[in-house]
């Protein structure tokens, strides 16, 4: 019986899809550990620009 899984749907600049296997076949994305590990970062760099209200408490 042949093997099937859910590969990363990301897409590079020239339109190639990304062939490695999905994290969560079953999310509503699905990407691979390369690119949720690049989004992560990304989500990371843009939160320590966005000014935290919990964060930023007068004293």
């Amino acid at each position: 019986m042949a093997v099937t899984y859910i590969t990363c749907r990301v897409q590079s600049r020239r339109g190639v899809q990304c062939t490695a296997e999905a994290v969560d076949p079953t999310a509503k994305l699905k990407i691979c550990t390369r690119h949720l590990a690049e989004a992560v970062e990304l989500l990371g760099d843009a939160m320590g620009r966005v000014p935290n209200p919990r964060r930023t408490q007068a004293t």
